[in-house]
């Protein structure tokens, strides 16, 4: 997933609801090109877009949330210490 698109995805995730343009004030992005990754995402099914442009994350766009952050933790760092 692009990097637009995902930080999309994460912010359209903190709020119930969110209208594409703000969104685009959120991401510093034109409202047309705010509308194109929502579309995109909504294609993919990871966002629901209504009619009027509000958008809402759908359970695939948090189910690819969680799985891409338990991807990016980092492993436990085991420390051994020698006498």
């Amino acid at each position: 997933m692009v990097s637009f698109a995902r930080e999309a995805l994460v912010n359209i995730s903190q709020r119930q609801v969110v209208h594409y343009t703000r969104l685009a004030d959120k991401m510093r992005i034109s409202d047309y090109y705010a509308m194109l990754i929502c579309r995109l995402l909504g294609r993919d099914d990871y966002i629901v877009i209504d009619a009027a442009g509000r958008c809402k994350i759908t359970p695939k766009g948090k189910n690819f949330l969680r799985d891409e952050a338990l991807s990016v933790q980092p492993k436990p760092t085991v420390l051994i210490t020698t006498q």
